[in-house]
């Protein structure tokens, strides 16, 4: 996905992610510590929101609640998977367990994170997950 940035005149690549939790006070949490890292975003409150946006806005990387109404995390990854196939999923859950982590493996998600709940937690998070030349480079701006 490229970005044309008019102040500067030039295409820059940016790598779209989207992070999906149905407590949006958590997401406003999150959002407020991506736009610090100047990664490119979009955030979504339930599972069905999510994939209208992937169809819209494919993304490279995806962090997904679990506990969800409607659509869980699972149903989630497995449909994002049919939408994008190389997209890489981290589930973001409060009930982590190796259970969890296995049905997560069978539905193609990445990782099973604990869910933080402190900034700084949220921080190590999406640096842990994104490549480091993604958030060094602050070119991107935030999306909807």
């Amino acid at each position: 996905m490229r970005n044309h940035d008019a102040s500067m005149g030039v295409a820059m690549d940016i790598h779209p992610i989207i992070f999906v939790d149905d407590n949006s006070r958590y997401l406003r949490l999150v959002e407020t510590i991506v736009e610090q890292t100047g990664i490119y975003a979009h955030y979504a409150t339930s599972g069905e929101e999510a994939l209208r946006i992937l169809q819209e806005n494919p993304c490279e990387i995806m962090f997904t609640d679990l506990n969800m109404p409607g659509m869980d995390g699972y149903k989630l990854s497995k449909l994002a998977r049919e939408i994008l196939p190389g997209i890489r999923i981290f589930m973001v859950t409060a009930a982590a367990s190796p259970y969890v982590s296995r049905l997560a493996t069978l539905v193609g998600i990445s990782k099973v994170i604990t869910k933080p709940n402190r900034a700084d937690q949220l921080r190590e998070m999406v640096k842990d997950a994104t490549p480091a030349t993604w958030i060094a480079s602050k070119h991107c701006g935030n999306g909807g």
